[in-house]
């Protein structure tokens, strides 16, 4: 899994352009797959935002929520334009007391973690009895069908074309995350040993992304 500084170096080179990016590279289904996220959490409920960036989720959410933000990239959170309390730190060492959130979300943050087990494990400890956990990722394409387009596109295409739009290789590394990382049936299997039940994948037509989440 990613080294958290080197995962800093990266996202520090892009937070003014890493929302637009991904509507771009998405083709603006990444604000459809937020909104499902955000949909599955109920009203009234205090959520963590692990990985929270420069806040979009919590700006796309339909009805005011009780929002804390959690991330290690101290410029990400420089343009976090919600109101929210902001936490500069890591997802799988949170300076956060036990049983106190009731929804922990993350927005294509697994990818970049040291370790997702830790990451599951310090969720569990700090959600409420009944809270629910929902991460929404991009996962390697295994779909004989799509998989070949999917990786000339997601792949070649659109680092090159990020890399020219922001004069970095971030977009390099960060398609090469998806590659890399588990299926979603890992992650899901890897929330159940944190003691999470219920945990269900939602998966999208779109090819990549899908939502694994679980109760404590």
């Amino acid at each position: 899994m990613p080294e958290v500084e080197k995962v800093k170096a990266v996202f520090k080179e892009i937070p003014s352009i890493y929302d637009k990016m991904n509507t771009y590279m998405s083709l603006g289904m990444d604000v459809f797959w937020r909104l499902t996220l955000l949909r599955m959490i109920p009203r009234g409920a205090k959520i963590l935002d692990v990985g929270t960036g420069t806040g979009k989720l919590e700006s796309l959410a339909e009805f005011k929520r009780d929002f804390v933000g959690l991330d290690v990239t101290r410029e990400m959170m420089a343009l976090n334009r919600n109101k929210g309390k902001l936490l500069l730190a890591s997802a799988t060492q949170m300076p956060i007391k036990d049983r106190t959130f009731d929804a922990i979300v993350s927005s294509f943050v697994l990818r970049n973690l040291p370790s997702t087990q830790s990451y599951f494990s310090e969720g569990f400890r700090t959600l409420k009895e009944g809270g629910i956990m929902a991460n929404l990722d991009a996962f390697p394409e295994r779909r004989k069908i799509v998989s070949s387009f999917f990786s000339l596109y997601f792949y070649r295409i659109l680092p090159a074309v990020a890399r020219f739009v922001s004069s970095s290789d971030s977009y390099i590394y960060l398609s090469s995350t998806v590659k890399n990382f588990k299926t979603p049936e890992i992650v899901a299997d890897e929330m159940k040993t944190a003691g999470f039940r219920d945990v269900n994948i939602r998966r999208f037509a779109s090819p990549s992304a899908a939502i694994v989440y679980g109760r404590k």
